[in-house]
């Protein structure tokens, strides 16, 4: 625990997965196997600027994700404003930053550092500069396993500038393939610790991940997996608490634990973000550059194929904060909108404090 305003600051962002990146980076991946589901390159900076400034690594990494947070931001309103006017820019800015879960920006989470260095990839790509988003691709495939798919929208922006002339893929088209550099450094790294350079694939398991196809996936989100089923999960997403708000509609209600952890258990966030996001997705594929398609649907898709146990659609409402895509759809529809942009935003506000309450006082968010 730290003191004063580091205390009131960070710790209540440090919970959850912020302390598997706060072990990861004081000793390493040895200590566990599971934790080789977190890659490496966040913990490795909260080590490498906690070493160069004697602070804590819980502040290194809260630093890291606010500074990064707002990199991101500026590279973002810059790469949109490339296929997009200024007014869904600025939207998009707005739509991602007051989403419901957006504090995970602020968390020692891996969610800033990712969207900085994936959109500054892809900035890059769109700007010619191709060696330098092969290689920010790359650090953005060693801070999440999805980055590798970064390899494909960088393929979609080079054929569009450049063609498919073989003549005109050698030697600048390597660069296209260097997120791929990504899982191949962290597995080398996990076999010279002693360890197996899969681990970061075969761990799911630990984590309650089993495998699934899709429409099973959604389909256990609705409603208890029937026997027999590869996976047993409890009832689909459970709506409950909102007869329970309805019939008690009081601030001891809200504010007590009993209704707190029906609301963290009822999966109604993550089936509701899901489908949000899924009918964005649709929409995106007639208002959104091939490129910006092409990136956001395998991270709605693959999710999909390892459901877990516990909560069927697990971290979904996390792992949308990062395919930016979607917030550039809703900016795309409340640019200029006042009477849509405004209610959204404060409903949405209001959700943000309340699930950034939640999840500072450990209850489960995503």
């Amino acid at each position: 625990m730290h003191e004063g305003i580091t205390h009131v600051l960070v710790d209540p962002l440090r919970t959850w997965d912020g302390l598997w990146y706060r072990l990861i980076a004081i000793e390493g991946y040895d200590f566990a196997k599971a934790n080789a589901a977190f890659w490496p390159l966040f913990p490795w900076s909260m080590r490498a600027l906690a070493d160069l400034t004697g602070m804590s690594v819980d502040v290194a990494g809260y630093l890291i994700a606010n500074v990064c947070f707002f990199v991101a931001l500026v590279l973002l309103y810059r790469l949109v404003s490339l296929d997009f006017d200024d007014r869904i820019a600025r939207a998009t800015l707005w739509a991602i930053s007051l989403f419901p879960t957006a504090f995970f920006f602020s968390a020692v989470y891996t969610e800033s550092p990712f969207l900085m260095l994936l959109v500054g990839s892809l900035y890059a790509a769109k700007r010619g500069n191709w060696w330098l988003a092969g290689l920010v691709g790359a650090l953005a495939a060693l801070t999440r396993s999805y980055g590798v798919f970064l390899v494909a929208p960088l393929a979609v922006l080079f054929i569009q500038e450049r063609g498919l002339y073989l003549r005109r893929m050698i030697p600048t088209g390597v660069a296209v393939g260097l997120p791929a550099l990504g899982p191949a450094i962290f597995s080398w790294y996990l076999d010279r610790i002693g360890g197996d350079p899969w681990d970061w694939k075969n761990v799911q398991e630990q984590w309650n991940r089993y495998s699934a196809m899709p429409w099973e996936t959604l389909r256990y989100a609705f409603s208890q997996s029937p026997q027999g089923a590869k996976i047993r999960v409890r009832d689909g997403a459970d709506w409950t608490w909102m007869h329970v708000l309805s019939d008690n509609l009081s601030w001891g209600t809200i504010a007590g634990q009993p209704w707190r952890d029906q609301v963290a258990n009822s999966d109604t966030l993550e089936l509701v973000c899901t489908l949000g996001f899924i009918g964005l997705a649709l929409i995106g594929l007639w208002k959104l550059p091939l490129y910006m398609s092409v990136y956001l649907w395998p991270g709605l898709i693959v999710p999909l194929f390892q459901p877990s146990s516990v909560h069927v659609l697990m971290s979904m409402p996390r792992f949308g904060l990062t395919l930016f895509p979607l917030f550039v759809v809703i900016g795309i529809f409340v640019a200029g909108r006042k009477w849509i942009a405004w209610p959204l935003a404060m409903l949405s506000t209001v959700l943000l404090i309340l699930l950034t309450i939640q999840f500072s006082t450990w209850y489960w968010v995503s």
